[in-house]
């Protein structure tokens, strides 16, 4: 009975904390306007090469890299006011919980964006001598809009959770989404020597107008499986919530390790088979770029 009570206590916590969260994070400045510039993506006919294809950088930064700041703040808020409080109202688990759940926010909006992109990429075909092109198919093209337009958006404020509860300094989590993006930019498939491990990073791109000698707007399709890539940053985003939850002393449970252990595992597997299957090596649009 006592059990009982407790975790009804909680579950009711956790849905009133979520519901707060949730209000605090969408009216925050920075997601205002990471959702203004996602939408401003899907207004109008998208880049002809592409589709569109290459705007995923906008709700990844819009929604990802901002909202790593917006949600470090929020959680480094979340802190001070339980402090203040004097006697804690809820255990850190359950507002850390409560911050996870708020992270499907932006999670939905990218979602959205996807589904525009899926449908852009339809209604506005890439010409043949465009992006992506030969095996990538709808299948290939859904993945990798997934990870760079979806996950992006759920995994930056996730790992602003993380940087909240770690390093709640202020001016940290802008240096963390700096350090984020520069390391990002070196594994975009631009050095031919780390093509195949780019797929470490949140965020990379699965080819495009890298180009050939002569040619620098030729496009070309990267090695490797944009379906094991998402199912990579699935791992990731589990393995953030973990580590949020582990700032907790009460919450380093059995379960939570072994949860830990498991998404460890299922990232470091997928990554391996992100790297590994698929595409087998680069492929070149035969067609110039002028075609």
């Amino acid at each position: 009975m006592t059990t009982t009570a407790t975790t009804a206590r909680t579950g009711s916590a956790l849905g009133q904390l979520t519901a707060m969260e949730l209000r605090r994070y969408a009216t925050h400045p920075l997601f205002i306007i990471g959702v203004l510039l996602t939408v401003a993506t899907t207004v109008g006919r998208p880049d002809q090469p592409s589709s569109g294809f290459f705007n995923a950088i906008v709700p990844a930064a819009g929604l990802g890299i901002l909202g790593l700041v917006a949600m470090a703040a929020q959680t480094r808020k979340a802190a001070t006011l339980n402090r203040a409080a004097g006697v804690t109202p809820v255990p850190e688990r359950v507002q850390t919980a409560a911050l996870a759940l708020t992270a499907l926010l932006p999670f939905t909006v990218g979602l959205l964006w996807v589904a525009w992109a899926m449908w852009a990429q339809h209604h506005w075909p890439v010409p043949d001598n465009g992006f992506p092109f030969g095996p990538a198919g709808d299948g290939w093209t859904f993945a990798a809009l997934l990870g760079e337009g979806a996950f992006s958006a759920l995994g930056g404020p996730l790992l602003g959770i993380v940087v909240g509860r770690y390093l709640p300094q202020r001016g940290t989590a802008p240096i963390v989404a700096v350090l984020l993006v520069a390391v990002a930019i070196v594994f975009q498939g631009i050095f031919e020597p780390l093509r195949s491990v780019r797929v470490i990073m949140p965020f990379t791109y699965w080819g495009g107008p890298i180009g050939v000698e002569g040619d620098d707007m030729r496009m070309l399709l990267l090695s490797g499986s944009p379906g094991w890539w998402a199912a990579y940053l699935g791992c990731l985003c589990g393995l953030a919530v973990v580590a949020a939850l582990w700032h907790d002393p009460s919450a380093r449970t059995p379960a939570l390790r072994l949860v830990g252990g498991a998404l460890f595992v299922a990232a470091v597997v997928t990554c391996l088979l992100a790297m590994f299957t698929g595409v087998e090596h680069t492929l070149v649009n035969p067609l110039p770029s002028g075609a």
